[in-house]
């Protein structure tokens, strides 16, 4: 009586366990590039979130001193470290505010250029457009006495860094994403140290 073999009952044959690789591999690598590139996203808008956080706090304490808006930017630059690329930051906005979140004048700065700050301290920003609220202008008296026109007592600043971010893996590339980066647009504000 010939022996009968049952299907199943036998390991699978190698070919099969290579083939099944081979199918199972692109998807696992994809979604860990995917996981990678996620992560670095997030950690960058994390580190942008927390400069602006930080320099809206610095210039809400530097108020009207002559120099507040180049230390601002030394802050940020120290701020940006890696995996952040400085080279990304298109612009930095120091403006007046008011409750409601309304830009009432900016000064904008962009990546490019040099300005010295009073402590010799060169950073990377030249202002973009002329001076829409000049640190002079920023009222720190809470009576408001001495400020200049429309500040009737201490003021809220608010600080805006654009971000561009660019991809890390070439993963978005393959899936068609390649120029569609985002840019974080992070905003923070705060009231000025009242002096008086």
């Amino acid at each position: 009586m010939p022996l009968r073999r049952q299907g199943g009952a036998g390991p699978p044959s190698r070919g099969q366990a290579l083939v099944e690789f081979a199918l199972v591999f692109p998807i696992f690598m994809t979604l860990v590039v995917a996981i990678a590139e996620f992560s670095f996203l997030l950690t960058i808008k994390i580190g942008v979130t927390d400069a602006t956080q930080d320099a809206v706090q610095l210039a809400s304490e530097l108020g009207n001193t002559p120099d507040a808006d180049c230390t601002v930017l030394q802050l940020i630059e120290q701020d940006m470290g890696p995996p952040i690329n400085k080279t990304n930051i298109q612009s930095v906005a120091i403006f007046w505010t008011n409750l409601s979140g309304q830009n009432l004048g900016a000064d904008t700065y962009v990546r490019s250029g040099t300005i010295t700050c009073a402590n010799g301290v060169v950073v990377p920003y030249s202002m973009s457009g002329g001076a829409g609220y000049p640190v002079a202008n920023r009222c720190n008296i809470v009576s408001g006495t001495g400020c200049a026109s429309g500040h009737g007592g201490v003021d809220w600043i608010g600080v805006t860094i654009t971000y561009k971010y660019t991809w890390v893996t070439p993963l978005p590339n393959l899936v068609g994403l390649g120029s569609t980066a985002p840019t974080f647009v992070q905003t923070s504000a705060s009231r000025l140290e009242p002096i008086q």
